[in-house]
């Protein structure tokens, strides 16, 4: 077994490293061969006039030239700014000007047309700014989050340590690197000297040939993706590690599915503020029953968690530098500072701590109901509407009514079956509190949602404002 890589730059880790990166037509490539490329890189971004902490906007899916571009930055103190493939031009035009980017880079093409002979560069530093990821921005405009070579690399090497990433394991990593979840799947896995599998993007049948031909052993995403996996008939059952993103409550029967097949399934949490894989389910050995909540054992030793007016609050090697500003130059300092409690990262999370140092997320702050004087999670009713056979998907919302808020639930109807609105209210206060009951039920084609690099989420705010119509 080899040890893990503790690095302070995500240069060391690299030089350290033992793995070996594959794409999906089999394709091997050394770290050390991804250091000499981004050399060289690097010192054509320099030719070209880049400085140090100049940002530089990658759009574009996973592929060699992505890993190059890391390390490019990496090596030259360039930022590299994440922005989803799948982003609408308008969205990610924004983004990349409020970034102050001086170079986009959707493909090969849009490398500066120089040949630069080999240069030196400072030594990368662990505060060297490096990655800038958007916020899913489901209310608002997407935050920038700013993380520096150190926390990336920590947290890589906290990542390889609690999952038991060593030179024996293979992981897959279709994830996007524009999003959190891929990136710190990618820099766990080679801190840990894994073989990385990565694909383009994730399709179900090739994910299935990959984890069948590599003999994969981790696998890290959403509930979407292990559903889409399922649908294949390749041989799962060499995976032993896995975690998931609960996003899509008609899914909540994942764990057991994959059990099914041999996989090992639990509840994962992060965000962009602390990376992903901040806690796992399945670090405690717990029973598949209780594997589905999302969040579990902090994975890092040195990170910490606490509950402060039901709020989620975090701490440790992961955490960001700041929301960058626009332009990109700065920090906004105003911003970062309304976000935290001394040290502490307010995370907007409604939570609850059931373990020395785990915590079970409920839902967002923002997303949760007050009804009848009490906080109830959408979920919970949610789970009770889709009960019935003819409803496939439900979101319930709160709407603010003089006499109090009232929930609203939204369903997505299986396919062939009608509504009865009375009949589905009826069922729910056979199993609810009256003040848990939807006022209203309705039936919709599809939910509004969002494009993020991990899956779509829900835009819980534009239900809302569509049951404030229907309450008028």
């Amino acid at each position: 077994m080899t040890d893990v890589v503790y690095a302070d730059t995500i240069v060391e880790l690299l030089r350290q490293s033992t793995s070996v990166i594959v794409d999906a037509q089999g394709n091997e490539r050394t770290c050390g061969q991804v250091l000499e490329a981004g050399q060289r890189l690097a010192a054509d971004f320099a030719a070209a006039g880049l400085q140090r902490g100049d940002r530089i906007a990658v759009q574009m899916h996973n592929s060699p030239l992505y890993v190059d571009l890391l390390a490019a930055a990496a090596i030259g103190g360039f930022v590299v700014m994440s922005v989803n493939a799948r982003f609408a031009p308008a969205l990610a035009d924004s983004i990349i000007e409020r970034s102050g980017a001086r170079l986009v880079i959707r493909s090969a093409d849009d490398l500066p047309e120089v040949s630069a002979d080999q240069r030196n560069f400072p030594d990368a530093s662990a505060d060297d700014r490096y990655a800038i990821f958007t916020t899913s921005g489901t209310t608002s405009a997407p935050k920038l989050v700013v993380h520096q070579q150190r926390s990336l690399a920590a947290h890589g090497a906290d990542v390889a340590a609690a999952f038991g990433y060593n030179a024996e394991s293979s992981v897959l990593v279709p994830l996007p690197l524009c999003g959190v979840f891929g990136f710190t799947v990618l820099w766990g896995a080679l801190a840990g000297h894994a073989k990385v599998i990565m694909p383009t993007a994730f399709e179900a049948e090739e994910a299935g040939r990959l984890v069948a031909e590599h003999r994969v052993t981790s696998l890290h995403g959403s509930d979407d993706l292990f559903h889409r996996l399922l649908a294949t008939d390749w041989d799962l059952s060499t995976i032993n590690c896995s975690g998931y993103a609960r996003f899509n409550s008609a899914l909540d029967g994942i764990v057991e599915r994959c059990e099914a097949r041999g996989v090992p399934l639990s509840g994962l949490y992060g965000m962009s503020e602390v990376q992903a894989l901040y806690a796992f389910r399945g670090a405690s050995g717990l029973p598949m029953e209780q594997r589905w909540k999302a969040a579990g054992e902090l994975v890092s030793p040195r990170a910490e968690r606490r509950v402060v007016d039901d709020e989620l609050q975090l701490q440790g090697p992961s955490l960001f530098e700041g929301y960058l500003a626009d332009g990109g130059d700065e920090i906004d300092v105003e911003l970062t500072a309304a976000n935290f409690d001394g040290p502490w990262f307010k995370t907007g999370d409604l939570a609850v701590e059931d373990g020395p140092r785990s915590f079970e997320y409920i839902t967002r702050i923002g997303d949760v109901m007050r009804l009848g004087g009490f906080l109830v999670a959408p979920a919970e009713v949610e789970g009770v509407i889709m009960q019935r056979e003819e409803i496939d998907q439900a979101q319930v919302v709160a709407v603010g009514r003089e006499q109090g808020a009232r929930p609203v639930a939204f369903v997505i109807l299986s396919p062939g079956a009608d509504l009865d609105e009375q009949v589905v209210i009826d069922h729910c206060a056979a199993s609810l509190a009256r003040f848990k009951c939807p006022v209203r039920v309705v039936a919709i084609d599809a939910f509004p949602v969002t494009d993020g690099p991990n899956g779509v989420k829900i835009q819980r705010a534009k239900l809302r404002s569509m049951g404030e119509a229907l309450l008028a």
